[in-house]
């Protein structure tokens, strides 16, 4: 007798855990479809609000997070960085076992869901060079770019001869490269995954670029363009670290790494370029919503106050 009452007991208890979590788990869900306002500013400075729900709202800032504060996304619409370029991975069920555990790693999750999120309103901003390509010789692999059209071509027509050579075929320009990105990869298939071109258009340098290639063949990496000694003031190294705030973000982390001879006059000058546009990006989201500001930028506004 004790034992069924025990039993019964037992049941009705586990039964009432299991209907409270059932509840919360709905409530939840429910409060991440409530709709909250977004705005944002477009190319003609008019105001526009989009309304998220709290769930796409935290992907899409996160997402942006990674692109914008972490990387270096707004160095491509802020600055003469004429490609900014990140990737993911999709977990392929019968994949290899490592590859399919990196792609649940928080980076390649935020950069899933976020661009997943995203392509949810993509068509309500009509810049089309911000995109996401799937290339064919990487199964699962999703290469997320930003690209400034207008300093792309002047890169690819400074350095055409280049372009020429690796590619063995006439280059017109670089608009006629980005006309054939919309069928191709542009990093791994027009480009064809030569790593000094890649280096060129992602604003590193003719001269480190090639040199990074030289290197890798050789097997023996280049230092990086930032002296650890002679460059250690608050910003000019890239340091990879769980900055808390969003302004230590894009002091810290934002500003372009690379390889390369950080002396020589191709790195200084790339050095205070990028300094220069590190100072434009931490004063254009100042006091300003983070999400808000990235949004408006991916809709054309550009601020005057920083030209």
């Amino acid at each position: 007798m004790r034992r069924s009452t025990f039993f019964i007991s037992f049941i009705k208890n586990k039964s009432i855990y299991f209907i409270t979590l059932s509840i919360a788990f709905l409530f939840w869900e429910y409060s991440q479809e409530v709709k909250t306002p977004v705005r944002f500013l477009d190319k003609q400075s008019e105001e526009h609000t989009l309304l998220l729900s709290v769930r796409d709202k935290k992907r899409l800032f996160h997402f942006m997070r990674m692109l914008f504060a972490e990387d270096n996304f707004a160095y491509t619409l802020l600055g003469s960085k004429p490609v900014s370029w990140a990737c993911y991975r999709n977990p392929l069920p019968f994949g290899n076992v490592s590859v399919f555990r990196d792609s649940l790693k928080k980076y390649q999750r935020t950069l899933r869901l976020g661009w997943k999120t995203w392509s949810k309103y993509r068509h309500l901003f009509p810049s089309t060079t911000f995109w996401a390509e799937s290339p064919k010789c990487h199964p699962g692999g999703v290469s997320i770019l930003i690209v400034n059209e207008e300093r792309f071509n002047q890169v690819v027509n400074n350095n055409k001869q280049d372009f020429q050579d690796v590619l063995n075929r006439e280059v017109v320009d670089g608009f006629q490269l980005l006309k054939e990105a919309q069928d191709l990869s542009l990093m791994n298939e027009v480009l064809k995954g030569h790593q000094a071109l890649m280096g060129i258009v992602l604003g590193y340098g003719r001269d480190n670029s090639w040199e990074f290639l030289k290197g890798a063949e050789k097997r023996k990496p280049l230092g990086c363009v930032w002296d650890e000694v002679n460059d250690k003031k608050p910003g000019e190294i890239r340091v990879r670290f769980a900055a808390t705030d969003l302004e230590s973000c894009l002091a810290l982390e934002s500003c372009p790494s690379f390889a390369g001879n950080p002396t020589s006059e191709e790195s200084m000058m790339l050095k205070k370029d990028y300094l220069l546009t590190k100072q434009k990006v931490i004063q254009y989201y100042k006091d300003k919503d983070f999400l808000e500001a990235t949004l408006s930028l991916l809709a054309g506004f550009r601020p005057a106050d920083l030209d």
